[in-house]
């Protein structure tokens, strides 16, 4: 990737999936429809692994649903798909179909494709098998599935540890984007929960703190952003207020939820939302955590009323 640009060699020869993925780059509604780039690095399958991993057969698929996926970094396309045969976006070839790409990220580290949408799954395995081709997916995360009454169970026969660790702990993450280019992403919500940490510790007397979840052999190791261990709280931090950032946080708390269970879960952001998508978050009892002013925090009003 350089800067905030991606781009593909060609689209030729691709099939009918990528073609209708050059499509819609070509046309997107950035307005009414955000496009998410969804990119992904380390397919580890269980083992054993079927033949040809990771570019495998359509009837094995259910070894994708078991995969675990190194690192899921999220990227917004910010302009239409465009050809630029000038300049190099990488020096091993030209790369000249291109997208411009917002600068906010969301890297949601180590992820299990089995708390992912499968349809999401199915696209990630084509665009594999296709050596990088785009392909249409829906929201990685589900959501219809994330009201408080239908909470997912942990995984079954699994013994998971949970345990806090310093806010400190992991706050940068290091991935490939490319053989032999290593990037280290520095997590930009870091400054907001460090604020926040400030704020609840000389307002209220709290301490935040992260926790760690480890899954069966120690193998798969996930962080969430805060918990607050006073009122049994985690808190999921976005960079942006966005509608697109707070659907992944839903999908976040979610997972997590099912081994931390905490009383409360919520969203952290730099900014107050659109009451639409406070709304939104209510619906799945998330509260809504935002920065009315440098390193002042204040929870937006639930205006929603529950029946029964």
């Amino acid at each position: 990737m350089a800067g905030d640009i991606w781009g593909w060699k060609t689209f030729a020869n691709g099939g009918p999936k990528v073609a209708e993925a050059r499509d819609w780059l070509l046309e997107p509604d950035l307005t009414t429809e955000p496009t998410w780039l969804v990119f992904v690095r380390g397919v580890r399958p269980v083992l054993p692994a079927p033949s040809g991993w990771p570019r495998t057969r359509p009837e094995d698929f259910g070894a994708w649903l078991g995969a675990t996926f190194e690192s899921v970094t999220c990227r917004l396309l910010a302009g239409a798909l465009r050809e630029d045969h000038v300049r190099s976006v990488w020096p091993d070839d030209q790369y000249p179909y291109r997208v411009d790409l917002d600068p906010d990220e969301e890297d949601l580290g180590r992820v299990r494709a089995a708390d992912l949408n499968e349809d999401a799954v199915r696209a990630i395995r084509h665009s594999a098998a296709q050596k990088g081709w785009p392909i249409l997916g829906p929201p990685l995360f589900r959501t219809d599935s994330l009201a408080p009454d239908k909470h997912l169970p942990a995984p079954a026969g699994r013994e998971t540890v949970v345990r806090t660790i310093p806010l400190e702990r992991n706050r940068t993450t290091t991935f490939e984007r490319r053989p032999g280019e290593t990037v280290v992403a520095a997590r930009k919500e870091a400054g907001l929960v460090e604020r926040y940490q400030k704020f609840i510790r000389d307002t209220l007397g709290h301490h935040a703190v992260r926790n760690e979840i480890t899954l069966p052999g120690e193998l798969d190791t996930f962080f969430t952003d805060v918990y607050v261990e006073e009122i049994d709280e985690l808190l999921e931090a976005k960079s942006s207020s966005r509608r697109e950032h707070i659907r992944l946080a839903i999908g976040q708390l979610c997972d997590y939820a099912r081994f931390v269970e905490p009383t409360s879960r919520a969203v952290l952001l730099p900014e107050r939302p659109d009451q639409d998508l406070i709304d939104l978050l209510e619906t799945q009892d998330i509260d809504c955590v935002y920065e009315h002013g440098p390193g002042r925090f204040e929870r937006a009003p639930r205006r929603l009323t529950r029946e029964g």
